[in-house]
């Protein structure tokens, strides 16, 4: 059974903007308490304001020894595929060989597809041959690619990734999330997702790996939940779905109530304990809160992960 890992994901504003003081903190705090990884989410332009990831991740690999750092995830479809390479590999060389290269394909918001030019109809084969290249390029030398929307001839870059295998983890939930996890990636992290949606698609992606001649030991399997810990559970549930309201413009409540914990930690481990039992091995937790709430989070999540940790047998 794969140890049982916890993740910190820094998303969209509700309000303020941090700066690089709370940046830094998040992230120092978050490898402090005891965080696998620190993660970041990624848009070119969103319903509320949101940071440039790779440059998220530049700060967290500066003020960390330690914790893995995660692009959770990178919507690889308005990205050039070499210099996406370039960017991670480079990522990979600072932090000591710290990156996780998370990846999905985007479509929620196509006004970012049309900024960027870029059919949205396009985005899960462009990211098919993205992933193709990258791949290619951090495993050669040199590497050339033929495909239909990206050609390259003789193309290297240097320092290629510290890591031999830099991890993939592929998002999404659709049919052809699973396909391009099982074929191309080392772990997948779904979000949106009930507890009974994780367990049926997690059992799907095994059998896909099992298809494909992969084993799922070395395969992970993130959650990504959105979070608010406060001893009082109706004002940790008004905040956390106060903030979806704001950044994803979705009902709040309901978007708690289905892939979200809430209240004290003793009762959030008791909302992330049946996504262990269905299989997950890295538990990602998106604090709902302003960035002046964030150090008040991150210790709660601290005693969440203890309990969590206590009543999964150690994990």
């Amino acid at each position: 059974m794969a140890p049982l890992r916890f993740g910190l994901v820094l998303g969209a504003f509700s309000d303020e903007i941090p700066g690089q003081k709370e940046l830094g903190d998040f992230a120092r705090r978050a490898e402090a308490v005891g965080f696998d990884s620190v993660q970041v989410g990624d848009h070119v332009q969103w319903r509320a304001p949101i940071l440039e990831s790779t440059t998220v991740m530049a700060t967290f690999a500066a003020v960390t020894d330690r914790i893995k750092i995660a692009s959770d995830i990178i919507i690889l479809p308005l990205r050039d595929p070499v210099l996406m390479a370039k960017t991670m590999a480079s990522l990979d060389v600072v932090s000591g060989g710290r990156m996780i290269f998370g990846v999905g394909v985007g479509g929620d918001y196509p006004l970012e597809f049309a900024a960027m030019r870029i059919p949205v109809g396009e985005r899960g084969a462009r990211a098919n041959e993205s992933l193709d290249i990258i791949k290619g390029l951090w495993a050669n030398e040199r590497f050339s690619y033929e495909g239909r929307h990206f050609s390259l001839r003789d193309v290297e870059i240097l320092p290629r990734p510290i890591q031999p295998s830099l991890p993939i983890w592929v998002g999404g939930s659709s049919d052809a999330a699973l396909r391009r996890a099982a074929r191309y990636g080392d772990g997948w992290i779904p979000a949106f997702s009930s507890a009974s949606k994780f367990a049926r698609l997690s059992s799907e992606l095994r059998r896909l790996l099992q298809e494909g001649g992969r084993t799922a030991e070395a395969f992970t399997f993130g959650v990504y939940l959105f979070a608010n810990v406060d001893p009082d559970p109706g004002r940790a549930l008004e905040a956390a779905a106060g903030y979806i309201e704001r950044v994803y413009q979705l009902d709040g409540v309901r978007t708690m109530e289905r892939s979200g914990v809430t209240g004290p930690p003793e009762g959030c481990a008791g909302r992330i304990i049946p996504y262990v039992e269905a299989g997950a091995d890295h538990v990602v937790l998106a604090p709902m809160s302003s960035s002046r709430d964030w150090p008040r989070q991150i210790d709660g999540y601290a005693e969440v992960i203890e309990h969590v940790r206590r009543r999964a047998g150690g994990r």
